[in-house]
């Protein structure tokens, strides 16, 4: 039976992305280390073209290194937390496992909610600074019109979980833009904090 794919927002999506960019890692070194070798042995010198294709195949597998460590670092939702905010979500648009940047910092947030024109996030990373991505966040949303979204990130589990509680009765708004169909203002936010994520 094969697994189903995790994407991005979803429960499992940071474990699933350690799996690929390490096997991506070491298959791209090993190709250019394969292409090195084969130039090498064929013409008993390693002044040769495919001594150049491999350096400059070293460039992609490097990218793919620093996209691993970036990966590595983080550590998704606990299955304890998970299980804890499930029975609280209710009718609210939800996301897991995401990892904001900006150019000074980086903010893991494990579990974020949507419902009317409230975004919450939720991190156990005792290291997050939730005022800075709580703006980072915000400055994201002007820059794409979605400017009257309140954010708010939580450092402690209960608070998040009461706050979902009483999002549960906020009004679900649309965005509709000249000449197309109405959209849901949640699937608008949360296809923005799936795109800024790593």
């Amino acid at each position: 039976m094969r697994n189903k794919k995790t994407n991005k927002g979803e429960k499992g999506y940071l474990k699933s992305q350690k799996k690929v960019t390490i096997i991506r890692t070491i298959v791209l070194f090993a190709l250019s280390l394969a292409i090195f070798l084969t130039g090498l042995i064929s013409t008993g010198q390693k002044e040769n073209l495919l001594t150049i294709v491999a350096v400059l195949g070293c460039l992609p597998a490097s990218r793919s290194a620093v996209n691993m460590i970036m990966t590595l670092r983080f550590h998704g939702i606990s299955q304890e937390d998970f299980e804890k905010i499930r029975p609280h979500t209710g009718a609210c648009a939800v996301l897991a496992d995401l990892v904001f940047t900006s150019y000074e910092k980086n903010f893991e947030i494990h579990h974020m909610a949507f419902k009317g024109n409230s975004l919450i996030g939720y991190t156990a990373n005792p290291d997050c600074n939730t005022k800075a991505c709580e703006k980072h966040l915000h400055d994201l949303c002007v820059q794409n019109r979605l400017s009257d979204v309140d954010i708010k990130i939580f450092k402690e589990l209960p608070k998040y979980v009461n706050r979902l509680d009483s999002m549960q009765g906020l009004p679900d708004y649309e965005v509709e833009e000249e000449g197309k169909a109405p959209v849901s203002k949640a699937e608008l936010v949360c296809a923005l904090m799936r795109a800024i994520s790593l």
